[in-house]
């Protein structure tokens, strides 16, 4: 079998709708519409990073990465689970994880929602600049023969038209699901798993007794 062959196969089994099912319900665990993110950390200097404190802050960005990357294949109106294992955190810190990636995933939901808005209004713009060029080439049309005015219109119409156009299909819809995305990380609930400690213990224990 050619290899170009054997690329078309492995495109036709990894590109199915019914193989990517299957491995998210296995990947994430999912049970009633919810999914389950596993991030396992050795050391509390994975989580925070160095470089800030006290008001300022902040996680390392891998840990927003790995959520980032590991939530691209669910739907949108799927519920995520973050479990943070391997770190033994006091409560305090515990709150203060959970408000640092809350804040995290709304100022970036703020930053999308301000750029979706911008567009929003962009479009309007066109969309009316282009109507009123529209009827003013239609005017022109109708009641003049300066065909230079036309071919301008025409164009200005046109531009503004298409742009408003533009901005709708390939802006305006992908920052909308952008915004969804991130909406969906910020409510993502964040459990820290310190019975599995536990029974790492009991087990360590139980085979030396």
């Amino acid at each position: 079998m050619s290899l170009k062959n054997k690329i078309r196969e492995k495109i036709k089994k990894y590109s199915n709708k019914d193989y990517l099912e299957e491995y998210i319900k296995n990947e994430f665990f999912l049970e009633n519409g919810k999914a389950d993110i596993f991030i396992n950390l050795h050391h509390i200097n994975q989580l925070f990073d160095s470089r800030t404190s006290d008001t300022q802050l902040a996680l390392n960005d891998d840990i927003y990465a790995f959520i980032e990357n590991k939530s691209s294949v669910l739907d949108n109106d799927i519920q995520i689970t973050l479990h943070i294992i391997g770190l033994d955190l006091s409560s305090k810190d515990e709150e203060t994880v959970r408000h640092l990636i809350k804040e995290h995933y709304a100022t970036e939901l703020y930053k999308k929602q301000k750029e979706y808005n911008s567009n929003k209004s962009k479009i309007f713009n066109l969309f009316s600049i282009g109507i009123f060029f529209l009827c003013v080439y239609t005017a022109f049309y109708l009641l003049t023969n300066f065909e230079l005015f036309k071919t301008l219109f025409v164009f200005l119409f046109s531009f503004s038209l298409w742009e408003a156009f533009d901005l709708f299909i390939f802006s305006f819809n992908n920052l909308k699901n952008e915004s969804e995305i991130i909406t969906q990380l910020l409510l993502m609930d964040v459990d820290f798993d310190k019975k599995i400690k536990e029974w790492l213990l009991i087990l360590f224990l139980l085979f030396y007794i």
